[in-house]
């Protein structure tokens, strides 16, 4: 089934899970924020003063902090970056929504969930 927005048809729906599919009380965001800042004092020895700052600045600037890191020259693998960040959170506070479950299935439409 299509829908339509402004009068463009649509027949997929594109969510963002960060920050967007859970509610911000949880706290997962600022533990994603905090686990990145340790990563950038940590593991690149970026001067502790200037990563709160630089955390924003590159995730305004480059859509994500890492995108941002790598362009500026830092080396790091990936997959640790994410371990190490991601790694961390506290997945054990997500819980099953029922009200957003049933409000998803309301909608006709494919659905794709991403994070960055």
């Amino acid at each position: 089934m299509e829908s339509y927005a402004n009068g463009a048809k649509f027949d997929c729906l594109l969510f963002d899970m960060d920050d967007t599919l859970y509610p911000l009380i949880l706290g997962i965001n600022l533990a994603c924020r905090n686990n990145i800042q340790d990563y950038m004092l940590n593991k690149l020895q970026i001067e502790e003063s200037l990563v709160p700052k630089m955390c924003l600045d590159l995730y305004k600037e480059y859509g994500t902090t890492m995108a941002g890191l790598k362009l500026m020259g830092y080396e790091f693998d990936y997959d640790e970056f994410h371990a190490s960040v991601h790694g961390k959170l506290p997945y054990e506070k997500l819980k099953p929504d029922p009200v957003l479950r049933n409000l998803l299935l309301s909608m006709p439409q494919r659905k794709i969930v991403s994070s960055s």
